[in-house]
């Protein structure tokens, strides 16, 4: 099968990491607007630990650069005009007129026949912002956002800025792990950002030079858009997020690993699976999840742990 595709390995992402595992879907999604009848499908190689992505042709030389640019085209349009279309805003948490509103400007601007290809992702995004249902006047938010607003912490303007900040090249190297760390805004989606105060030598409230969490913001980026897989849905009670699980020991999000390339639309299935759903014949290798967590007044993922 793989003499008549492409692969394309992606060492810098490992799948017991569920900042990375959202990458691995966030590049798939983007591969797939950007280049449709390439038939971009996602593998796991369980052997290393990584993902590659499949495609019917070899993306072009300047694949990276060519996203990059689309998606800055869309956070700065979305950062002038209130209504999207890529946001609705800086923090999720907002009134359903204006979210009605912005869902509504994106769809024009995604069906623009000459359009950016990325222009799709708005509509999907916004599926997973929000259940379409409000609580005291505002939408419910995706368990994903771990800030709103308070001390800060604003989940679509730090992903804003993240995707405004890229680099031309700066994905590809990543993906690669060919790309140097730094110092950037943190979505709290990777286990490594939590670093508790009885790890460090002095008070981390106090802002020592230097002492950043180094980390990789393509790949926070790429988690952002992979959201898209993982959508908001009303309840009778209250919103819920795929993905996301309410057990005995707390809130889990649980994701599986597989070794057929799939498209989008089967891992979107796959996604959604129940957990007595879940052995090999469904189609996945194994299954992970993480444990979200509160401390220093955020909240983070715990490391991950195998499940089956």
């Amino acid at each position: 099968m793989t003499d008549d595709y492409s692969l394309l390995p992606l060492p810098g992402l490992r799948e017991d990491n569920p900042r990375d595992f959202l990458a691995a879907l966030g590049l798939l999604r983007l591969i797939d607007l950007q280049w449709p009848d390439f038939g971009a499908m996602l593998a796991w190689d369980v052997a290393r630990g990584h993902p590659v992505l499949w495609t019917i042709q070899a993306l072009p030389d300047d694949w990276s650069a060519q996203i990059t640019s689309g998606l800055h085209e869309l956070v700065r349009d979305s950062v002038k005009t209130p209504k999207g279309p890529l946001f609705h805003g800086s923090v999720i948490k907002t009134t359903p007129e204006q979210f009605r509103g912005a869902v509504e400007a994106s769809l024009v601007v995604a069906e623009h026949p000459d359009g950016n290809p990325l222009a799709a992702l708005a509509p999907l995004l916004y599926a997973a912002y929000a259940p379409q249902t409000a609580d005291k006047g505002e939408m419910e938010f995706s368990w994903f956002s771990f800030g709103n607003g308070q001390s800060g912490k604003n989940l679509l303007l730090d992903a804003a800025q993240l995707t405004d900040g890229l680099e031309p090249d700066e994905i590809r190297l990543s993906i690669l792990g060919e790309a140097k760390p730094k110092s950037a805004k943190a979505l709290r989606w990777n286990p490594a950002e939590f670093r508790a105060a009885a790890y460090r030598s002095h008070d981390p409230g106090k802002g020592i030079k230097g002492d950043d969490t180094l980390d990789f913001p393509a790949f926070n980026v790429l988690a952002f858009f992979g959201l898209t897989f993982f959508p908001c849905v009303p309840t009778r009670r209250r919103g819920l997020t795929a993905g996301m699980h309410s057990l005995e020991r707390g809130t889990f999000f649980q994701w599986p690993v597989w070794i057929q390339p799939l498209r989008p639309c089967v891992i979107t299935s796959l996604l959604l699976l129940s957990p007595e759903g879940r052995h090999p014949a469904r189609g996945a290798e194994r299954w992970w999840q993480s444990r979200r967590f509160s401390s220093d007044k955020s909240l983070y993922f715990a490391s991950a742990e195998r499940i089956c």
